[in-house]
């Protein structure tokens, strides 16, 4: 049993109380505070989820009259990133969603201040962390799976402002995920297509293991469906994980079915509980978090290549140091 992680909230708006908030209690945490520049909506948050959380429209009141740990951050990648160096300065833990920052450059600013203040930053990346991705790192550290060849993401959606906001907001799990399945990349190659601001791409990868694999990406389609899709090839088998909770899995003996699609926003299904409570767990064990900031740099290393590509730069980009 580990000891309740003691959290501040800041941001109380509609994503965050449709996700994170309600996967708090998947976690060992205690929720001490909430902070909006919305008082009404942090009062609503503190009584639906909080448990006797005090509500503040200040950050620096919270700051001074709780006796806080860690903070959670929720809001638009702009203003995150300089709430989450603050806090960061402060001497607080930190949870975030995706992407931590709206730029390379900026991301690399958030990694040092982790480093010079010895704090955790931990970017939720909760894909990771979901049913199908979980279910598929089990297959692929087996023996009988094999080496991976290849790795196929197709990861879609309706229509963003620019093909900029679509690659950060949306894609970027995508390009965490070929990461987190495959291992690192060596070299890319990406191609672009734009139709009345909407952007395709499509992304070649070269993995520095020798594997191959390609993203399908682009903000053209429907919003309202599930659109991850990942095929992952070994040796001898290979899986299908079609909305990250139905896993097919393909073998020469035997074929495996799992559908599991009972609640779409349930925590323990997207991974949003899983990582919060491997936030805390971290934090307790003085190590590192799957999804810190640290491995967070090499996504905004690949996202950024993409997008260069997008504004005019090279099509073939090498990622290696």
């Amino acid at each position: 049993m580990m000891e309740n992680l003691r959290v501040g909230f800041l941001g109380a708006g509609g994503f965050a109380s449709h996700t994170i908030y309600p996967a708090l209690h998947f976690a060992p945490i205690a929720l001490e505070a909430i902070c909006d520049i919305d008082l009404s909506r942090a009062n609503r948050n503190a009584t639906k989820f909080g448990g006797g959380a005090t509500a503040y429209s200040d950050r620096y009141q919270m700051y001074k009259n709780e006796n806080l740990e860690a903070i959670i951050i929720s809001m638009g990648p702009e203003p995150r990133f300089p709430l989450v160096m603050e806090a960061l300065e402060a001497g607080y833990h930190v949870f975030t969603p995706k992407p931590p920052a709206v730029s390379l450059t900026d991301t690399l600013k958030l990694a040092e201040a982790t480093r010079v203040n010895n704090r955790k930053l931990m970017i939720n990346f909760q894909r990771r962390f979901s049913l199908g991705v979980r279910s598929a790192l089990n297959i692929i550290n087996t023996d009988d799976f094999g080496k991976i060849s290849q790795i196929f993401c197709s990861f879609c959606s309706g229509p963003y402002n620019t093909p900029q906001d679509y690659l950060l907001d949306f894609a970027i799990h995508h390009f965490d995920l070929i990461r987190y399945l495959g291992g690192e990349i060596k070299t890319i190659a990406t191609f672009h297509n734009q139709i009345d601001n909407k952007g395709s791409f499509a992304v070649a990868v070269e993995f520095e293991s020798g594997a191959v694999g390609n993203m399908q990406l682009n903000c053209q389609r429907l919003w309202g469906r599930n659109y991850d899709r990942i095929e992952i090839t070994g040796q001898n088998q290979y899986i299908v994980l079609d909305g990250l909770w139905k896993i097919d899995h393909y073998t020469e003996g035997k074929n495996t079915f799992t559908d599991n699609f009972s609640d779409q926003r349930n925590g323990e299904l997207t991974g949003d509980g899983l990582s919060l409570t491997e936030f805390v767990t971290a934090i307790r064990e003085d190590r590192q978090p799957i999804s810190n900031i640290e491995d967070c740099l090499e996504t905004m290393r690949l996202y950024d290549a993409v997008l260069q590509t997008q504004q005019g730069g090279p099509t073939i980009v090498s990622l290696e140091k």
